[in-house]
């Protein structure tokens, strides 16, 4: 039976599974690079990024003089 999908023991596929698409690849994720000195956001406030942590997701921002620990993610 060229053309037939069938599942590894042998048996025909359900009715639901013969015509079902496989998932669309994830696109990959691109963080911005965010140096020292520049101007970030964060939860509507604005900052200044201070350092990455060197785990690539948590960084320190500085917001009135407060000094923030933030997930890279969450900044704008």
């Amino acid at each position: 039976m060229s053309g037939t999908q069938r599942l590894p023991g042998g048996e025909p596929r359900k009715a639901s599974q013969r015509h079902a698409r496989r998932a669309a690849p994830l696109q990959p994720l691109i963080s911005r690079l965010w140096r020292p000195g520049d101007r970030v956001r964060w939860r509507d406030r604005i900052g200044v990024f201070r350092r990455d942590l060197g785990d690539s997701e948590q960084a320190e921002i500085v917001i009135a003089d407060r000094t923030y620990r933030v997930y890279i993610g969450e900044l704008a």
